[in-house]
């Protein structure tokens, strides 16, 4: 589909216009927890888009090419810290630099506090095609290009995150919007509120399911949340959304900010260009979709639960149950067994994991939690990197994220087996009982299995890669790598 066609269904025109009317007049209620990004924490009431982006906070710092620390919290701030790292990786990319181009993008991660990508971008950069791989994509995610969303296909978009949709949006000139789970999700909340609004007058099928990812904390960010009756919004890293699926939902929400940008005069100070002024909306967004409880929509919210009552999964930290020490080597062994340099597969491992030990391939796929993209992301991993990571230890953890540098707490539920192994180690002192309490009243666990579960996959993560003991406790390396993330005031 390309763009025209796009703009021109009636749901999509008619939440454009919505947009355009609604946003101006409604009041946002901006409350978020004190954290790294938002030292302090915010509590501050808003009327109309453009008054968020006054109260936009990210605080946040990156290395420059000169090791000079470029440090940003607010908008102003903010602009201008993107302006240069944007600067850097178009001329890096511009002189077909792969070091350089390397360099940038992970000053990109680093300014967003994401880390998920790195491992990709350094495979890339071995193989010496970032440069091809980012020039490549460019006029496909260009918002002003006459090219369909099907060209973004399995072919084209390799990989996509939180981490490697900010560097396709500071490489395009066009306005292409950062769209991370806070962008999805208020997205998904406005779209919600005008379905709701139009009732009957809507046609039936909802063409705009904009995916969202879950918060590392309370915050709600699935408009279903907030009102049983809405749509919940597709996660990523599920079944639901590709990674092409998020490349295009990139490209669709590009049309959508410019197309009411176009009916209204909103964000031209400073004389900004189009570009510039679709960056300050997705800013907006981005404050936005912290808590969809900024909305005000429900005074009560409407958590999901099972059939025994436990809070949703997507709140907790707790992982599908499987045996790290087990099935690392089982991973390990069958990608010794690939030839002429194929990679191992997360189809490919469960179906040799049902031929070689037995299981179901419901028991297999369950077995590929640790090793997802959102997780160690071991899959495409050649067999010397992969034996390293088996081995353990400090060395086998720093391959496995692809740096040496510390643990980074982000905004976002991911990495859960390593939160796991952290939990284990702050809990170490507790008594069983004092512990379980403890997971169920942080929301960490819904139930006293998944509590069970989390410590269990936590401690063999944990004694693995050398961050807890033989006796479960805390090593020297533990408070090197995690310093006080996580850590109770």
């Amino acid at each position: 589909m390309k763009r025209d066609d796009f703009l021109k269904q009636d749901d999509v025109r008619g939440f454009i216009d919505w947009l355009a009317a609604e946003l101006p007049a409604r009041s946002f209620h901006l409350k978020m927890a004190r954290s790294r990004f938002v030292p302090g924490g915010l509590d501050v009431q808003a009327t109309g888009l453009e008054a968020v982006l006054g109260h936009y906070v990210w605080s946040t710092r990156w290395t420059d090419a000169q090791g000079k620390a470029v440090v940003s919290r607010n908008w102003h701030e903010t602009r201008a810290s993107l302006g240069q790292l944007r600067g850097w990786l178009k001329d890096a990319i511009a002189r077909r630099d792969e070091d350089q181009t390397l360099a940038a993008c992970l000053a990109i991660l680093e300014w967003g506090g994401v880390r998920g990508a790195i491992v990709f971008l350094k495979r890339l950069h071995a193989q010496g095609r970032l440069v091809a791989y980012f020039t490549r994509l460019a006029p496909l995610m260009a918002l002003d290009s006459d090219t369909s969303l099907d060209a973004l296909d399995t072919d084209t978009v390799e990989r996509f995150d939180a981490g490697l949709t900010k560097i396709h949006a500071l490489f395009d000139d066009s306005g292409s919007p950062i769209y991370d789970s806070r962008v999805g999700a208020a997205m998904a909340m406005l779209y919600a509120q005008y379905r709701s609004q139009a009732g009957s007058n809507l046609a039936k099928k909802h063409w705009l399911a904009f995916p969202s990812g879950a918060a590392r904390g309370k915050q709600i960010r699935n408009p279903k949340g907030i009102d049983g009756g809405f749509a919940g919004a597709p996660q990523f890293f599920r079944k639901a959304v590709s990674c092409q699926d998020w490349a295009q939902w990139q490209v669709k929400l590009g049309w959508i900010l410019r197309a009411v940008l176009e009916q209204c005069d909103w964000f031209k100070a400073d004389s900004a260009d189009m570009a510039s002024r679709c960056h300050a909306f997705e800013a907006c967004l981005f404050m936005l979709g912290y808590d969809l409880r900024c909305f005000g929509e429900a005074a009560t919210i409407n958590q999901k639960t099972n059939a025994k009552g436990s809070k949703s999964r997507d709140r907790a930290w707790v992982p599908s149950g499987c045996s790290f020490t087990m099935t690392l080597p089982h991973l390990v062994a069958h990608s010794h067994e690939l030839k002429n340099g194929e990679k191992v597969s997360a189809s490919s491992f469960v179906w040799w994991h049902m031929a070689t030990q037995g299981s179901t391939e419901q028991t297999a796929k369950s077995y590929c939690f640790p090793f997802g993209k959102n997780e160690f992301d071991l899959f495409g991993r050649n067999p010397l990197e992969l034996d390293l990571i088996l081995a353990g230890g400090k060395e086998g953890l720093y391959a496995a994220q692809g740096s040496p540098d510390a643990y980074l707490e982000t905004d976002t539920r991911d990495q859960v087996c390593l939160v796991d192994a952290l939990l284990a180690g702050r809990t170490a002192d507790m008594s069983v009982p004092v512990r379980t309490a403890w997971l169920l009243q942080k929301g960490y666990a819904g139930t006293k299995s998944a509590a069970n579960t989390l410590m269990t996959v936590g401690r063999q993560v944990g004694r693995h890669f050398g961050l807890l003991d033989k006796r479960n406790r805390p090593t020297a390396f533990y408070h090197e790598y995690f310093g006080d993330c996580m850590r109770e005031p």
